[in-house]
């Protein structure tokens, strides 16, 4: 029985150290450049606005983007946009009301690969 609980602790700190000799990768999405352009170039709180976001880089957003617009307030809403072809580049839009006037935080999120793709831009609301 002595002998048994002493081989098992020898497996046990033999593992440990075989797991912590292995170098741990960490693996970092790509940065994207992306331009965010509103329409019209300054939004006015309670009236429509196209909220567009132009991937300057060649890659392709697997299942699409999402556009998240949150107000000074806080609150937050996350719209499905449009795939577009602008000027030979890749861009997504949605038609949105921004509620607040102020300063309106757009984050855009997509998957691409194996990653996560967010980014936020500020937009000044009047």
């Amino acid at each position: 029985m002595l002998s048994a609980m002493l081989f098992v602790l020898v497996l046990i700190s033999g593992c440990g150290k075989e797991a912590a000799s292995q170098p741990f990768e960490l693996d970092i999405p790509p940065e994207v450049n992306a331009k965010l352009e509103t329409i019209p170039n300054e939004p006015v709180a309670g009236e429509s606005a196209v909220v567009r976001v132009l991937l300057l880089d060649e890659i392709e957003p697997k299942d699409g983007m999402r556009i998240e617009l949150r107000n000074n307030d806080r609150a937050t809403r996350l719209y499905d946009a449009k795939e577009k072809m602008i000027d030979g580049s890749l861009a997504y839009e949605i038609e949105a009301i921004f509620e607040t006037s102020g300063e309106n935080l757009v984050t855009y999120h997509f998957n691409a690969d194996n990653y996560h793709i967010m980014s936020s831009f500020t937009v000044e609301v009047k």
